[in-house]
């Protein structure tokens, strides 16, 4: 169990669609866009996990969540900085942690973009930002759960290098326009594809709010899939719908990807899906409890983290500053993706570890959250 330094204001802090978008604006989910606003936090998440098979190290094959290991871990400690006038801004976040580059190419920079504000309607971000796909976020505290899903880690990406343009065309309709390098993940491709690959990853978002208590969003990402050159194109199509009012949210976000030719950047399937149901209610003022049940599939169906997971979390705040958190997860899966006994040796270093024997996966997990700020 880890320690943290942190600020919640007036209890828990809304969750939004994707959170990611809204973090880049400013650190502090509250600040409104005033002139000449310097913003700024400090957060630390730290953990303890339980496996019920017992063994050491990350529990799966596939490389997620971001706390994954048995025993004491570090997920993120970090500081966000920004400032905005009504005219341009600057956007730095930074995080350290023990699984930080599942998150970032640019490990500790999370985030980093120059802003233009060109008119009232239009907003200009230059360099390296957040998804807008998704409904998680890295930031625990911004979602139902301590721990990201199977969704999250396998079929989103998390940030952007390039080019990003947000349209405010009607007070009840935002319009998110992106150009960036590399696949659709987020990635950037090996060295000996990228030479080929010319053509930038594209991607829009139309974010419909017809009420204060719901939001709705769709949104595609379109790239080469690095198989040859700037032909052979894959894409995601990802829709959000959330629910909220006080006390509670509920959501659902639904995730498509599919590739013309060839597979899926990072990936041997050529088509993959995945569907995450969730939400939070606020029991009083201290005490809030939150679920997600997931399911992933793909083509060809032997893809070994096809399954379900469901996970549940109740999170307790002693002081303003501070979240505890308690998170048992359960999943699933076609294949044996998870580590348990038998022991055997690692042929390549003479080790003995664990083996690749369960295909279900059950832990709990201890998490201390807590971040201060503006």
């Amino acid at each position: 169990m880890g320690v943290a330094i942190g600020l919640l204001v007036d209890g828990w802090p809304p969750t939004t669609a994707r959170a990611d978008l809204e973090a880049d604006q400013a650190p502090s989910e509250e600040i409104d866009r005033v002139p000449y606003e310097l913003s700024w936090q400090l957060v630390v998440t730290s953990y303890y996990m339980f496996n019920a098979h017992r063994v050491a190290g990350p529990y799966s094959s596939f490389e997620y969540p971001y706390a994954d290991t048995q025993g004491f871990g570090l997920t993120f400690a970090g500081g966000d900085v920004a400032y905005r006038t009504d005219k341009w801004g600057i956007t730095l976040n930074l995080r350290w942690g023990q699984n930080v580059d599942r998150l970032t190419e640019f490990a500790p920079l999370s985030r980093g973009f120059a802003t233009w504000i060109p008119c009232e309607k239009l907003t200009l971000d230059f360099g390296y930002f957040g998804a807008f796909i998704g409904i998680e976020t890295a930031d625990e505290w911004e979602n139902a759960n301590f721990t990201r899903g199977i969704v999250y880690f396998k079929l989103q990406p998390f940030r952007h290098l390039g080019l990003r343009a947000v349209l405010e065309p009607h007070d009840k309709v935002d319009i998110t326009l992106i150009v960036a390098r590399g696949s659709i993940f987020g990635t950037s491709f090996a060295s000996d594809v990228s030479a080929s690959v010319v053509a930038p990853t594209v991607g829009a978002q139309v974010q419909y709010t017809p009420s204060t208590s719901t939001d709705l969003r769709l949104g595609a990402l379109a790239g080469p899939n690095g198989s040859n050159g700037n032909r052979n194109w894959q894409a995601i199509i990802d829709f959000v719908a959330q629910w909220s009012s006080k006390g509670w949210t509920l959501f659902v976000n639904g995730d498509y990807e599919f590739s013309s030719r060839g597979p899926l950047t990072g990936f041997a399937e050529s088509k993959q899906w995945g569907v995450s149901l969730g939400g939070r209610v606020d029991i009083t003022d201290h005490w809030s409890v939150g679920g997600r049940g997931e399911y992933t599939g793909s083509v060809p169906s032997a893809d070994p983290a096809t399954g379900f997971t469901v996970t549940g979390t109740v999170r307790y705040l002693p002081v303003q500053y501070l979240i505890i958190s308690l998170e048992p997860r359960a999943e699933f899966a076609r294949n044996d993706i998870y580590y348990g006994r038998p022991f055997v040796t690692d042929t390549a270093t003479g080790n003995t570890v664990p083996s690749l024997s369960q295909d279900w996966f059950f832990g709990f997990w201890i998490g201390v959250t807590a971040r201060i700020g503006n």
